[in-house]
């Protein structure tokens, strides 16, 4: 990310005639927010009117009975979801709820015909910002978050492998509502809508996210979402002759795969999109991309295998899955690896749902 503005730079952020911080520099966004335990919106210091923002939105959590329900990190760790929290104070809370979760609950509500017929412009730029958020949500903190459950084998901590500047630009993006910040077309990543006909394993809502290729897959009810942030609609691009051939309702694994088709594409991009958000008169902010043309590395079966390998592997472990007429873990692992075991495709045709085989 970066700033471009016709004021200067006060304490390393870009701040408003009004007081409000319209861009922090990644310097101040690393040790504030993923750091610190300033509110992850406006960058107040904690203090006492702090409510703190769940980290999975409250209307999920309500509509889906989770609050009281486990969510298990990626060191084993569980936490119930209605404690899954990251700094934030009252005003910023109240401002998310309004401006970005309450409409995106009534967007989401519905079947796959309703939602559809909202995701007009405004409709996608909605959502694109909603799962920026809650992305950044999910990987704020995990420079706390140790690799290990067993601290006998290190203090090693999860976000240290990240290059937070890459994070950057997700904030500015789920800032937008506070900021004013208007998006301009090219900073909407690849985003995809699906109606899920059936799921394997997972309950009523599902979350997964690449994080170094920052894709992400939720699936709320019979919605199921896939986006990459960061890719400027490369990856629906790459893959559009095999997301032409969806012709109906996909299950959750196959919801899946296409999580893992973008998440490979936007690791296999050549010449990556630049993000850079300009402010004017200290009064309102803009964020533009620059898209170079669209060019991938050669398709790596064994690459793709190994992305599709981990959004899948909580169902290979259970023995939820089918391939090659085995369930054996093990065996079902070895094949998806090769990179050409497929859910959503057979013979060059759309599949059904149905038990993967």
């Amino acid at each position: 990310m970066t700033a471009m503005a016709d004021d200067p730079v006060q304490d390393d952020a870009i701040v408003g005639e009004d007081g409000r911080i319209l861009l922090f520099s990644c310097a101040r966004f690393v040790r504030d927010i993923c750091e610190g335990d300033c509110c992850f919106i406006c960058g107040a210091p904690h203090r006492e009117d702090f409510n703190d923002e769940h980290i999975v939105p409250r209307w999920i959590l309500r509509r889906y009975g989770l609050f009281d329900k486990e969510i298990t990190l990626p060191t084993g760790e569980r936490r119930k979801y209605g404690g899954y929290r990251v700094p934030c104070c009252e005003p910023c809370n109240t401002l998310l709820g309004r401006t970005v979760e309450d409409p995106v609950s009534q967007l989401l509500d519905g079947d796959a015909a309703t939602v559809a017929s909202r995701l007009d412009d405004k409709g996608r730029e909605l959502l694109f910002v909603w799962l920026c958020l809650l992305f950044l949500k999910v990987h704020l903190k995990d420079g706390r978050i140790p690799v290990h459950k067993d601290r006998r084998r290190g203090d090693a901590r999860i976000g240290e492998a990240y290059d937070w500047a890459d994070l950057h630009h997700v904030h500015a993006v789920a800032r937008a509502p506070y900021t004013g910040a208007s998006l301009m077309p090219e900073v909407i990543g690849s985003l995809q809508v699906f109606e899920i006909a059936s799921a394997t394993l997972e309950g009523d809502y599902d979350y997964l996210d690449f994080t170094d290729a920052q894709t992400v897959l939720v699936r709320v009810g019979k919605i199921g979402i896939v986006a990459t942030l960061n890719d400027s609609t490369a990856a629906e691009s790459a893959w559009s002759d095999r997301l032409d051939l969806i012709t109906g309702p996909i299950n959750d694994l196959q919801l899946r795969e296409v999580a893992a088709m973008f998440a490979l594409a936007n690791r296999d991009l050549i010449g990556r999109p630049s993000f850079m958000t300009y402010v004017a008169h200290r009064k309102w902010a803009m964020i533009v991309a620059q898209r170079p043309p669209l060019r991938l590395k050669d398709f790596d079966p064994e690459a793709f295998g190994a992305t599709l390998l981990f959004a899948v592997r909580n169902h290979v472990q259970a023995g939820a899955m089918e391939v090659d007429g085995t369930r054996d873990p093990e065996a079902v692992a070895k094949a998806i690896a090769t990179g050409y075991v497929r859910f959503l495709t057979h013979a060059g045709e759309f599949r059904p749902p149905g038990p993967p085989a």
